[in-house]
């Protein structure tokens, strides 16, 4: 089957922004420890050390490497299979293989979809459909149609790409919105003609020549995105996510009769100022932020409900993410991150060692020469997807005042290319947030743009992080320790916070429509980070109302749960390859060459790996950590 045929609406839009390695917010309280999305912990950087050594756990040359796109044979000229790329990956056997028209980002051409043509097309094949018996008929039209949907997310993806370089450019700000708006209806129109093709006469013969078999038994007694009310829905929740993202856009804030950023505020010398501000950003966005997620909360219970599920819960693990895992295992997995990891993660706060690592400084240049000298001794696939991000600058790591704070990869479907974001702080954690997201890249690359299984594909971003620091020569031995433990550190923490956060997602959602009010929703935050050990007195208004700055709440819940089976799953690469040199990377490469259609549990299975679901691995996960960074 067609890679990303049965790509869905959000699995599409969490392959464009959705996997957001962090989140805009506030910076740390000093001396306290703030949840934040899968970022480091803040410290002080110091000047980045020159001396340059090569890591003695990785021979430059057992490099593990991995079959590449076999390029056309010529006897002289051969061109370069990494930047050769085919429209929808070349996967059927009776579609052209046609070489995709690369161009460099800055050359791709935006255009505002015309989605009334396409919908007059999508509703004009499913009428034909209903009694026709041509299915190579009824094929011929639908690819080309199928390609102009496709198309659509790709504007939808590069007007993301374009606002999140310069929030303050109306035009994209307006495109963006736009294709926001218009998903839900584009995707009920795909879900009637699915299910004219369903009813179709031709059905049998469809799945033959191209859907697979059994695809249209999804369509025989359920009903999704047709569902009236389920559009009505949709539609409303995509209108609160505008005024969200209107709302977050710039936060001015006023303190002692003066109006600045927020950025602003927290450049200062005085602590009074930086808690006054800080006190009064709140009291400013918690109501009119939190209101608007009140609302979201209730939209989409009454989502789930319109849809036949008892919980939001329930619909999210089912529809939007197609877990092969369900929310009680999710909790379950929660508590034992509980149990096991929130009291390692108190000894490393306690201790002392930690703390006096060294993150260093970053430039633009020494990030490139750090994933440069990674991605080639790994070899293989993750050597032609860096290749392939800078033949076509498909990524922007600069510091802008004006990029969106937060770094994420998107995929765009018309040049079948993955795009790059990062916003550089210039600390030595741009290393790890920059290899982060190329370990997206590089899944996006090799797999054209297909991320069914969104714990597979978050593996692939943290289990990078793991392997860049390991096999770069561009740091020196000093840096390479100490950004290994640190980033250690920042998965120990990963596992908390965003454990904490599912925790607070999860109440919030189970509450009655009754009791849903930002009153209580702050009083939940409040007893989630006490319970969790991320509480410090004197600064209620901070762990009652913070969580505001959570953009997955907004956009993408139930998301959160997934960084956490993640961090176990790539934590798994890294102790491979510690154990030896190589494995590690060979395991990352069995990773890549994936089933779509399977779960996490399979896809680790199918890799020769562990199910982050095993009786003893959070146990056994906290013993490793505590031997790592020496507190045992």
């Amino acid at each position: 089957m067609l890679k990303r045929e049965k790509t869905r609406l959000l699995a599409l839009l969490l392959a464009l922004a959705l996997l957001l390695g962090g989140c805009a917010g506030t910076p740390n309280l000093p001396g306290l420890a703030k949840p934040e999305t899968t970022a480091a912990p803040t410290r002080p950087d110091t000047t980045q050390e020159t001396q340059v050594t090569q890591p003695s756990a990785v021979p430059v040359t057992e490099a593990p490497t991995h079959p590449t796109t076999e390029a056309p044979t010529e006897p002289v000229e051969e061109p370069d299979a990494a930047l050769i790329r085919w429209q929808n990956g070349g996967q059927k056997d009776y579609l052209p293989d046609e070489p995709v028209a690369l161009v460099p980002f800055s050359q791709m051409v935006y255009a505002r979809p015309d989605v009334e043509t396409l919908y007059a097309d999508f509703d004009a094949l499913a009428e034909r459909a209903k009694g026709s018996e041509d299915a190579e008929a009824l094929l011929e039209d639908y690819y080309g149609l199928y390609s102009r949907y496709i198309s659509f997310y790709s504007m939808d993806a590069l007007a993301n790409a374009r606002y999140s370089l310069d929030t303050t450019d109306p035009y994209y700000q307006e495109e963006y919105n736009f294709c926001q708006t218009e998903t839900p209806n584009l995707e009920e129109k795909f879900e009637i003609l699915n299910k004219a093709f369903a009813a179709s006469p031709s059905r049998d013969r469809l799945e033959e020549l191209y859907f697979g078999e059994g695809y249209f038994s999804y369509y025989d007694d359920y009903e999704v995105y047709t569902n009236p009310e389920y559009l009505r829905l949709s539609q409303e929740e995509a209108a609160l996510l505008t005024e969200y993202r209107e709302l977050t856009a710039e936060y001015p804030v006023t303190y002692n009769g003066e109006t600045k950023s927020l950025d602003e505020w927290m450049v200062t010398d005085s602590y009074a100022t930086y808690i006054g501000a800080l006190r009064a950003y709140y009291e400013t966005y918690n109501p009119t932020v939190g209101d608007v997620y009140v609302r979201l909360v209730r939209v989409r219970q009454q989502l789930a409900a319109a849809l036949g599920y008892d919980s939001y819960a329930e619909y999210s693990y089912a529809v939007t993410y197609s877990r092969d895992y369900t929310p009680e295992e999710g909790t379950a997995f929660v508590a034992g991150i509980r149990t096991h990891l929130m009291p390692v993660l108190a000894e490393v706060y306690t201790g002392s060692g930690i703390s006096l690592l060294d993150y260093g400084s970053s430039t633009e240049r020494s990030l490139r020469e750090m994933l440069r000298s990674a991605a080639e001794r790994i070899g293989g696939t993750v050597w032609d997807a860096y290749r392939f991000m800078t033949a076509y600058e498909l990524c922007d790591i600069s510091k802008s005042a004006k990029k969106v704070e937060a770094s994420f990869q998107t995929y765009l479907y018309d040049y079948e290319a993955p795009f790059l974001l990062l916003n550089a702080q210039g600390s030595g954690s741009d290393y790890t947030t920059f290899a982060h997201e190329f370990g997206h890249f590089t899944d996006g690359y090799y797999n054209y743009g297909a991320n069914e299984d969104l714990e597979t594909a978050e593996t692939f971003s943290q289990a990078m992080e793991f392997l860049a620091l390991t096999y770069s020569e561009t740091l020196s031995q000093r840096q390479r320790d100490s950004l290994l433990k640190l980033k250690l550190v920042d998965l120990l923490e990963t596992f908390v916070y965003q454990g904490a956060y599912a925790d607070f997602e999860a109440r919030v959602y189970a509450l009655d429509p009754q009791d849903l009010t930002l009153e209580r929703i702050n009083d939940v935050y409040r007893t989630v980070c006490q319970e969790y050990d991320l509480y410090e007195p004197g600064f209620d208004f901070y762990y009652s109302q913070s969580w505001i700055d959570v953009l997955h709440f907004f956009e993408v819940p139930y998301y959160i749960i997934s960084y956490c089976v993640s961090a176990e799953t790539a934590l798994q690469v890294y102790r491979l390859e510690k154990e030896e040199a190589g494995a590690g990377a060979a395991a990352y490469f069995r990773l890549l060459d994936r089933d779509y259609s399977a779960g996490v549990r399979q896809v680790m299975e199918d890799a020769g790996l562990e199910s982050p679901f095993r009786e003893d691995v959070l146990e056994q996960t906290a013993d490793f950590f505590r031997a790592e960074l020496g507190l045992d």
